[in-house]
């Protein structure tokens, strides 16, 4: 695996901790930015492990896999401002030349499980 692959994976992993251990991070987070931790604590109530997983391998990856519709619904139930948060914290982690990459697909990610919810069914 070359530099790219340990870069994407650091990133990874890092993205990764900060959604399933959002309690921990927020003590850091809260010194920088107290309202930025509060809030990605709120947030991170209404993911699953799994989910976060997905979604955060889905940003990540250069690949063009879309979470599934029960991730897509735990994401779109956070909000696009918990959507815009953890990407702002992802991009603070993640190498610079990485950044812009990292936002378009967070964009994508999100417009794609927004068209996702609106298509299921209702039950």
């Amino acid at each position: 695996m070359g530099s790219l692959g340990k870069n994407i994976s650091l990133g990874l992993f890092l993205f990764i901790g900060i959604l399933v251990i959002t309690p921990g991070f927020a003590i850091r987070t809260h010194e920088e930015n107290p309202e930025l931790s509060r809030h990605l604590e709120e947030c991170h109530t209404k993911v699953t492990k799994r989910c976060a997983i997905e979604i955060s391998n889905s940003i990540y990856n250069n690949n063009n896999n879309t979470p599934s519709e029960y991730c897509c619904q735990k994401h779109i139930t956070t909000g696009k401002a918990c959507h815009d948060d953890f990407i702002k914290l992802f991009v603070s982690k993640v190498p610079k030349d990485k950044v812009t990459f990292v936002v378009a697909k967070g964009d994508q990610i999100w417009n794609q499980c927004a068209a996702i919810v609106a298509l299921a069914p209702v039950a």
